[in-house]
């Protein structure tokens, strides 16, 4: 039985389940910049991500997604960061989600 699905997009995701730290602002100050969440699924112009309800951005929003540390280790053997930048191309908090589509 098919899923009925209203979406817009044109790639296929995965899913992925995988904590993540992202912040809205182009330099990270204090730690309450950061929000914490986990990716939902993956495609290859964005990804969904869960969150708590107020740490949801508006749409529009630009926002660096960064690998937690004890998952970066699992891709490469380095104290370098992974940062992701992107928009929310849409949000939902009553579902906890937001989807950014990579810049």
């Amino acid at each position: 039985m098919p899923i009925q699905n209203n979406e817009n997009r044109r790639e296929t995701r995965r899913p992925l389940k995988m904590p993540v730290t992202f912040f809205l602002r182009d330099k990270k100050e204090a730690m309450s910049d950061y929000f914490f969440g986990c990716t939902k699924n993956v495609g290859i112009c964005g990804v969904c991500v869960y969150a708590r309800p107020h740490h949801i951005p508006k749409k529009g929003s630009r926002v660096t997604l960064m690998l937690a540390p004890e998952t970066k280790s699992r891709f490469a053997h380095t104290d370098i960061p992974l940062e992701i930048k992107g928009r929310v191309a849409w949000s939902s908090r009553e579902q906890q989600t937001f989807g950014i589509r990579f810049t």
